[in-house]
């Protein structure tokens, strides 16, 4: 059934620009109803940028007080709309439908380069450049394996999931070149990464990692693409496709929210928390909470040079993760703690957890907040948390 729709009035926000920062100028915000009643659904948006048309169709859920918009597209894309930009705009008080699958379909192949064809499954749609032996294998592992492992974890865990409400949209290159080329217009030249989820487009983009195996003329197959993933060499790189397609999944199915104040620790802690390789399967992968052998070694090498206020700074502050020279430390200690939090403190974490599910867009916390939002759930008494959480990392094997 469709809603009447309500959407946030702020005080301003600016655009952004990936990495991804946003700034809300002043704090407080009131609720405002739409006004304009009209029979259809959904919002109409017809916006001008970089010289292009956009003809968008969605929902408008934040307007600031110098009329830009949080507008999120019928096919799960978020704009960050400026007033300048708007050439026309019709308001509705229904929701939006999502966008189906053949509409999605559709606009991805008069998006993308040529040669791209899609594999769909239940929840996913494969936008794939290379053979179809390759975006099949990289379907079963998103659907078959990593979905329903994501929905059992969390159903032991007593965590209510969504359902996605936008198909989940995954782009495949033939190979590396290709790739950086759209990694170079969707996220700005310099960027080095196997895998991404990029949270304005709801998509995970990555190349075809076998290309650089294969034999000359070899047509690749599913039980050849398992042999190339059990090589050492390339097991991190399956570990990438699962985190990233691990961040589509939180923010799909109720974990986390887009753009809402979601310490990185806790962000990228969990997925690297589900990545972990498995060399002994034969896709690279098996399960969330396996031991990460490498972020774990990382971790216990830096115990020496740890400062004593380490767990609170990773709580108030993202800029240990952010930063190049600590990142690496960083996301070990992320992974740390939160394989610590789910094995040894798993009810308060979940509690912790549901509560920055429920944050919305935008909504900011500072360091103050951050802590007291964690106090509430794990209590003060850091030294007692640091013992427990260092005793339980020696003890990991």
């Amino acid at each position: 059934m469709n809603s009447t729709k309500t959407h946030l009035r702020m005080t301003g926000f600016m655009n952004i620009a990936l990495p991804l920062s946003l700034i809300l100028l002043l704090a407080n915000t009131s609720i405002a109803q739409t006004e304009t009643e009209t029979p259809f659904a959904g919002d109409r948006l017809t916006l001008v940028r970089d010289g292009k048309e956009h003809h968008l169709v969605g929902d408008i859920q934040i307007e600031a007080q110098d009329d830009s918009l949080y507008f999120v597209q019928d096919n799960g894309r978020i704009w960050f709309v400026q007033p300048d930009e708007i050439k026309e705009r019709i308001d509705s008080d229904i929701d939006a439908p999502p966008a189906s699958f053949e509409a999605m379909e559709k606009s991805l192949l008069e998006e993308l380069p040529e040669g791209f064809k899609i594999y769909k499954t239940e929840h996913y749609i494969i936008a794939y450049q290379t053979e179809k032996a390759y975006a099949k294998w990289i379907a079963q592992l998103y659907e078959k394996r990593l979905y329903k492992a994501f929905q059992g974890f969390w159903r032991k865990k007593k965590l209510q999931l969504n359902d996605p409400k936008f198909p989940l949209v995954v782009l495949v290159f033939k190979s590396k070149a290709e790739y950086q080329r759209y990694v170079d217009r969707d996220l700005g030249p310099g960027q080095d990464i196997v895998a991404y989820y990029n949270m304005l487009s709801n998509r995970v983009t990555m190349f075809d990692l076998t290309a650089g195996d294969r034999r000359p003329g070899e047509q690749i197959s599913a039980r050849r693409i398992d042999e190339i993933f059990q090589n050492p060499a390339a097991i991190y790189m399956c570990a990438t496709i699962i985190h990233e397609g691990t961040h589509q999944l939180m923010f799909n199915r109720g974990v986390q929210t887009r753009f809402a104040d979601t310490p990185l620790w806790m962000n990228e802690g969990l997925a690297i928390f589900f990545e972990a390789p498995d060399l002994r399967n034969k896709s690279g992968w098996k399960a969330p909470g396996l031991v990460f052998n490498q972020r774990l070694y990382r971790f216990k090498n830096t115990l020496r040079t740890r400062p004593q206020n380490s767990i609170q700074r990773l709580l108030t502050d993202d800029d240990r993760l952010n930063n190049p020279e600590t990142a690496a430390d960083g996301y070990a200690e992320a992974w740390a703690f939160n394989h610590f939090l789910f094995n040894r403190k798993s009810k308060d974490y979940i509690a912790y957890l549901k509560e920055h599910s429920e944050k919305p867009a935008l909504a900011e916390a500072d360091a103050e907040q951050r802590l007291e939002e964690f106090k509430k759930h794990f209590g003060d008494d850091f030294d007692k948390l640091e013992r427990a959480f260092l005793l339980y990392i020696q003890k990991l094997r």
